[in-house]
């Protein structure tokens, strides 16, 4: 089993396939595109998953479902590209598209899973097609109801269930849900039973679950009876066997909405808004009303997962629940025929619209990283919303919601600023102009975010226009000078000038925010009120505001906040020769990034480290050596800026804090030592935090380069599988207390933090380099 990926874990019950699951790994092994075809209900997504999780390719394999993309007929293959960088953890500031995704993949030996491709299958022949030739090493394998038909692809016809196994599926559901073993006595009930049901995996789960209810032989007759009506329901599909088949899971599906209470029906239908999973709490807010009071919501959740129709997700905190594709397309025509369609999405896109509203103010604060991950996992659910928003021609709550996503910091901590930066500039091309003073500003504040995303991003110019655009506005409407306008110019003179002009804008902004909606607002324009003082040459005035701003971080328990308050501290005392505390704040901050797993933030904090080793070069005892390690970090940190879609030319203060440590770091070394060190950095950049804090490797004979025992490594390499102590001490023939204290040795040496899943992250970092680099002045 590979030992990274995203694959769900399958506890479901599997039964039979041996025959296609021996198949389809073979075919994998030899070729590199393989869809599975079959009608719906058939099974190909439990089948897909089983070859997935045993083919184990190095990389792993990444599952994306396709279902979730909500909107076929604008799934061009550039959405296409940015859906798939999603799904695969992609990190990126500027747009994701298919240079990402080769950027991602090109070395890499892993297997993607698209599931659910029937619905946008010109956008993914493209896609896929360009994947297979620019990425050697990557295998991707397809669910559809159709094959993809490009060049290279293999197929499997996913067939339904043989008769034994279609009767052992019965079984084993019907007992998973309460049934007793006399209930099953009728064998012949349930042969026949299973017959009727075409061996169909779903359609055999959702008969199973009445078994409590209904005895086989009940279930039979009342099938039975509506044989002849499913038959010409079939006919009319088109009359072969595979619409007999889809005709047979469509009228199981309608049998098990009939067979449920009133109230059920209702949450079936309401539920199937959501494009992903949802919890208790959005099940609550917009499945109640009209017939279901939200007290009683969990209860009826909790008789429809019983009967099969809707999924839990049990080991998630706290629990998800979801409809397969299927059942939610069943629902949404059922939700559609009650008149509730426009009512329930209404009541989606307010949750949605709520939560981003929270997530805007709370990142600031002791719940930060918790409110920034909220909104990640609910990212499909809250594009949708926002795209639903626009397509209902309601641009004010399409402007309100994106704002407050960018507000939230969730784009910049998770890597998908490219999202945010293509709606605002479509919901702003479909703004009429202002009716009012309120819309007027709500429109100068949303010009004002999608500047803000520019200048990060390192694009001035285009900035600039749309900070004109949205000061135009405020002029003509007599609004005066609001937050949102002096923060995105504060910062785009910070970032794109280094002038001390950001001062006073972003010092004015501060005072614009002054309530406790903008808390969060407010801390930003002190951190970059903070930072332009220190790229402008007030060293001493720096030093105090970035004071104020680690100080207010620390009251709120801000944690992540804190990270970048440190970072503009190391700032503001580099600009003042303070090197010691220089180096201190920063350390500080990439150790708290790392735990974080913040990737954004690492790669300008090891920027930074880098700039203040080569600052103090000329007083270090090895300066030569240091040099060294500078320009391995400057290496580094360049590739991850390529990797999140950065470039240093549009970010004059940070390009120009590189060519002086560049400039630095060449005093002490010759041209061809400095690059090599560059080039080292660029290729062992999954070192650099530790690099960066100084941890050295140490060469024994029984150890590798990263200072590990060949022990060591094997324990690390089945904690990443997994395996608990026991198994592992079992496997290696040692106690579990053992195995603790070299779990306890990899944290030590490798300086990860608490818990297994580091160790796992570090094994995945490790996997393509066989022979880690030892990073110049770090042993």
């Amino acid at each position: 089993m590979s030992v990274q990926g995203n694959l769900p874990q399958d506890i479901a019950v599997f039964v039979g396939r041996s025959d296609e699951l021996t198949k389809g790994i073979q075919l994998l092994r030899q070729v590199r595109l393989l869809t599975l075809t079959g009608p719906g209900g058939v099974g190909k997504t439990r089948l897909a998953l089983r070859i997935a999780a045993q083919l184990q390719m190095r990389d792993g394999a990444w599952m994306i479902d396709l279902g979730a993309m909500h909107d076929p007929q604008a799934c061009t293959p550039d959405r296409l590209y940015a859906y798939l960088a999603m799904g695969l953890g992609i990190r990126r500031h500027k747009a994701a598209g298919l240079d990402a995704l080769l950027d991602h993949l090109h070395d890499r030996r892993m297997l993607v899973l698209l599931d659910n491709c029937e619905h946008v299958l010109p956008a993914v022949r493209v896609g896929v097609a360009a994947l297979l030739l620019a990425t050697p090493h990557v295998r991707v394998l397809t669910t559809s109801r159709q094959a993809l038909a490009i060049d290279g692809e293999h197929t499997i016809v996913v067939p339904p269930l043989s008769q034994e196994d279609a009767v052992g599926l019965f079984g084993a559901y019907a007992r998973a849900a309460g049934a007793e073993d006399v209930a099953l006595a009728d064998r012949q009930a349930v042969a026949e039973l299973c017959q009727r049901l075409d061996g169909l995996p779903l359609s055999i789960r959702l008969a199973a679950s009445r078994v409590r209810t209904l005895s086989p032989r009940q279930l039979l007759l009342r099938f039975a009876a509506d044989r002849f009506r499913l038959l010409s329901d079939a006919a009319g599909i088109g009359g072969d066997h595979n619409a007999e088949r889809h005709g047979a899971l469509e009228r199981v599906v309608g049998w098990s909405y009939e067979l449920c209470t009133d109230s059920e029906q209702r949450m079936w239908a309401r539920a199937s808004v959501f494009v992903r999973t949802f919890g208790l709490g959005a099940a609550e807010m917009v499945c109640s009303g009209s017939g279901i009071a939200a007290a009683d919501v969990l209860d009826i959740l909790t008789g429809l997962v019983a009967k099969s129709v809707i999924a839990v997700d049990a080991s998630a905190d706290p629990p998800q629940y979801f409809l397969l594709d299927t059942l939610r397309d069943y629902g949404l025509r059922k939700l559609a025929e009650a008149g509730e369609t426009h009512r329930v999405r209404d009541r989606h896109r307010e949750y949605h619209r709520r939560l981003l509203s929270h997530a805007a103010s709370a990142w600031f604060g002791a719940g930060g990283l918790d409110a920034m991950e909220s909104v990640y996992q609910d990212l499909p659910d809250v594009l949708a919303a926002i795209d639903e928003s626009i397509r209902q021609g309601d641009p004010p709550t399409a402007r309100e919601m994106l704002r407050n996503l960018v507000r939230s910091q969730a784009p910049f901590f998770w890597g998908f600023l490219d999202q945010c930066d293509r709606r605002l500039r479509h919901v702003l091309e479909l703004s009429a102009a202002p009716a009012d003073a309120a819309d007027a500003a709500d429109l100068s504040a949303t010009h004002a975010a999608l500047a803000w995303i520019a200048t990060v991003q390192g694009h001035h110019s285009a900035a600039q226009a749309l900070l004109t655009t949205a000061r135009e506005t405020e002029r003509q409407w007599h609004l005066g000078s609001t937050g949102p306008v002096l923060f995105a110019a504060g910062a785009n003179e910070a970032f794109g000038t280094g002038s001390s002009r950001a001062i006073p804008l972003l010092a004015a902004a501060r005072k614009a925010y002054s309530d406790q909606d903008t808390v969060g607002d407010r801390h930003m324009a002190t951190l970059l009120w903070a930072f332009a003082t220190a790229v402008a040459g007030n060293p001493a005035d720096a030093v105090v505001a970035s004071a104020e701003c680690l100080r207010n971080t620390y009251e709120a328990e801000a944690d992540w906040a804190s990270t970048w308050a440190l970072w503009a501290s190391a700032t503001a005392a580099l600009a003042g020769g303070d090197y010691s505390r220089a180096i201190e704040f920063c350390t500080r901050s990439l150790r708290l990034q790392h735990d974080m797993g913040d990737q954004w933030g690492q790669t300008w904090s090891l920027e930074l480290h880098a700039a203040i080793i080569a600052a103090q070069l000329s007083r270090a005892d090895k300066p030569v050596e240091e040099a060294k390690r500078a320009a391995w970090l400057l290496g580094a940190a360049r590739t991850l800026r390529q990797r999140m879609g950065v470039t240093l030319a549009g970010l004059p203060p940070l390009a120009e804090q590189h060519a002086r440590a560049k400039a630095a770091i060449a005093a002490m070394l010759d041209e061809t030592a400095m690059n090599a060190a560059i080039v080292a950095g660029a290729r062992g950049h999954t070192h650099a935090v530790r690099v960066a804090l100084g941890k050295t490797t140490v060469r024994r004979p029984s150890a590798s380069a990263d200072g590990l025992t060949h022990r060591e490594h094997e324990v690390a390499r089945l904690v990443a599988a997994g395996l608990t102590s026991r198994e592992i001490g079992a496997q290696l023939r040692i106690s579990p207390r053992t195995v603790d204290a070299h779990v306890l040795n990899i944290r030590m040496k490798l300086d990860l933090p608490r818990g297994r899943a580091a160790i796992a992250a570090w094994v995945v970092g490790e996997a393509g380099h066989q022979s880690p680099v030892t990073p110049p002045g770090a042993g």
